[in-house]
């Protein structure tokens, strides 16, 4: 479902808000510009990309590791944690749901990136070892209809059918922050009413084969240093 910045791209529709974010330094002008450009447009990315091999790995990439269950939980947790001050800074509120999806098969569940595919769900069909990359978890940042920034605790879990719906006001943009164990914070950017629950992510067939149900966007490197930053930080205490 990239500059030095504080946080995100203005996902505020009201103007006064927008200077008001100005002013605290909270988004910059280039990065406004991009989500202008990174709206949702489906079947922009071809069906089949190669996956890029494990030997072609760059050197400087964090090392990979296989983490429990239990490990992903908690780095998701502390990533989430410093999100939601971060969102209070911006108006924003943030959700630990940036990926769900209803009925499937049994094959993998991956994203695309401009580093390749990265795996966000481990079915064992093509299994761990056949990506280069992996996903720990991930969070969303909105502008929340409650009013409620950073923390929304008064907004309804939302339904995987109904994705933002009742989460996020009109018009404004959800980003996508998803935690790889690369060490790197891939994004996807869209507005409300682009952006699904499983917008962003495929699934491979049983057979752990490319399938039907292939991403029809691209994650990209988040221009989010802080978040890179802290991410990072996390992932080198559970190494």
């Amino acid at each position: 479902m990239v500059i030095s910045i504080i946080l995100l791209s203005a996902c505020v529709p009201q103007k006064s808000t927008q200077d008001t974010l100005n002013e605290e330094n909270s988004f910059s002008e280039e990065t406004r510009k991009k989500d202008e450009k990174t709206d949702i447009e489906y079947g922009e990315v071809e069906s089949e990309k190669p996956m890029k091999n494990i030997e072609e790995q760059d050197e400087n990439q964090v090392s990979v590791s296989e983490f429990t269950d239990d490990e992903k939980r908690e780095m998701t947790q502390l990533f989430y944690e410093w999100a939601i001050e971060r969102a209070k800074i911006g108006n924003l509120a943030v959700t630990k749901m940036y990926f769900q999806h209803g009925a499937a098969g049994s094959g993998d569940w991956y994203a695309l990136t401009s580093d390749g595919e990265v795996q966000v769900q481990d079915l064992n069909n093509p299994g761990f070892d056949y990506f280069d990359i992996h996903a720990v978890g991930g969070v969303a940042f909105y502008t929340p209809l409650s009013g409620d920034y950073g923390e929304d605790e008064n907004a309804p879990f939302p339904g995987i059918a109904e994705g933002y719906h009742r989460l996020a006001v009109p018009d404004t943009h959800i980003h996508k922050y998803m935690l790889a164990d690369n060490g790197t914070v891939y994004e996807l950017i869209a507005k409300k009413e682009n952006m699904g629950s499983s917008t962003g992510f495929g699934e491979y067939d049983d057979d752990g084969t490319v399938g039907d149900l292939t991403p029809t966007v691209e994650f990209k490197i988040s221009e989010d240093e802080a978040a890179q930053d802290e991410w990072e930080k996390i992932l080198n205490r559970f190494k």
